[in-house]
């Protein structure tokens, strides 16, 4: 029925187009004659020309330029209706075919769930590559499509099903800092999410450019995950469990990881411009070299942790504990430090120098 509606609007539209076309070649022509003979009507006027001469004389150029006029503008009439006509092909020809792409991706996108839910670590690997594979499809086929935000719609459900698989803790035990995970279900697990979230940190930047979506992380357990030079801008990870993470290199500018724990995490060198770290729990992590520009520390706890020459322009350090932290050669003169808790931190190098009578020679005792 849709079809057939299609059908008879195209027609319909061909028609009208048509139409308007025949029109305005006949206006042209007619806008062609009118301007010829007044020209012609004013030069006999002032030259005082004998018109019936005149006519003898000009019919036969004033008819060729009549005739030059009207294949011109039939010339452009056809063209433009075959340019029109080749769009509206393209247009119904996409129109028959996405229905059934729609249906092959959503069927993909329902096999790579069954197999995420599986027991078989090899299969769940292989989902996750597909559900990537297809939500790459996905944005292809906005490029495409004549509705665009559909497909999109289909994107946005494939993140938001790896995204509801990181964080959920099926499979998973509470890890312990300082140990390694051998061979086993958890290891063969974690494995599985590690992968899931590199897919994610490959992908966003090719996503971002298509149209918006939204990577919730909170709560996911990320910990001891090598997620080196991931590109996680703008995620929302809320609560999520980064302990002993490789997160060096990453791009976490303005991402959310309030509340979260990330005890001897390492930032080394990542993009945390902007973020929120609000109460994060962070003891022992490693910012060497990071880009804090703006950042929410308020409340958070970076005891023990290493900042040596971070960027905390405007950074936020209200009521934040750094106590027997390494804040060597930082810049603190545009962030709000005066609450921060600064007991036998190393400001060695650090501005301003006022900053300096904080810290005590008393370091408190690392604990894990």
């Amino acid at each position: 029925m849709r079809d057939e509606r299609a059908g008879d609007e195209s027609r319909e539209f061909r028609v009208r187009r048509a139409s308007r076309y025949t029109v305005g070649a006949a206006a042209v022509i007619a806008g062609g004659t009118a301007v010829i003979a007044g020209v012609s009507v004013a030069a006999a006027a002032v030259w005082r020309v004998d018109f019936s001469v005149a006519w003898r004389t000009t019919a036969q150029p004033v008819a060729t330029v009549m005739l030059a006029v009207a294949m011109v503008a039939a010339a452009l009439s056809v063209s433009r209706s075959l340019a029109a006509q080749r769009r509206l092909l393209t247009t119904h020809r996409l129109l028959d075919l996405e229905p059934a792409h729609v249906q092959g991706l959503r069927t993909r996108m329902l096999d790579a769930a069954r197999m995420l839910a599986g027991d078989e670590p090899t299969l769940r690997l292989t989902a996750v590559y597909e559900l990537f594979a297809v939500a790459d499809d996905w944005c292809r086929l906005s490029l495409r499509s004549t509705r665009p935000e559909r497909p999109l719609i289909e994107h946005q459900r494939c993140l938001d099903l790896i995204c509801g698989y990181l964080r959920a803790d099926r499979r998973l035990e509470r890890f312990v800092p300082g140990t390694s995970i051998g061979p086993g279900a958890e290891h063969d697990e974690r494995v599985v999410r590690e992968q899931l979230c590199v897919g994610l940190g490959a992908h966003l930047n090719t996503w971002r450019s298509i149209g918006p979506f939204r990577i919730d992380l909170s709560g996911a357990d990320l910990a001891a995950m090598n997620l080196r030079d991931s590109n996680f801008h703008g995620v929302v990870a809320r609560g999520s469990v980064l302990t002993d993470a490789d997160l060096t290199g990453a791009d976490l500018s303005r991402s959310d990881l309030t509340d979260s724990v990330a005890a001897n995490t390492r930032f080394t060198g990542a993009d945390l411009s902007g973020a929120r770290l609000t109460t994060c729990t962070a003891p022992y992590a490693t910012f060497n070299g990071a880009d804090l520009t703006g950042a929410d520390l308020a409340g958070a706890v970076l005891r023990g942790a290493s900042l040596i020459a971070a960027n905390l322009d405007r950074a936020d350090l209200t009521g934040t504990d750094l106590r027997a932290a390494k804040l060597m050669r930082v810049d603190l003169r545009t962030a709000a430090w005066e609450s921060a808790e600064l007991a036998g931190a190393d400001l060695t190098g650090a501005r301003p120098a006022t900053v300096r009578s904080k810290a005590s020679s008393e370091v408190p005792e690392r604990t894990r």
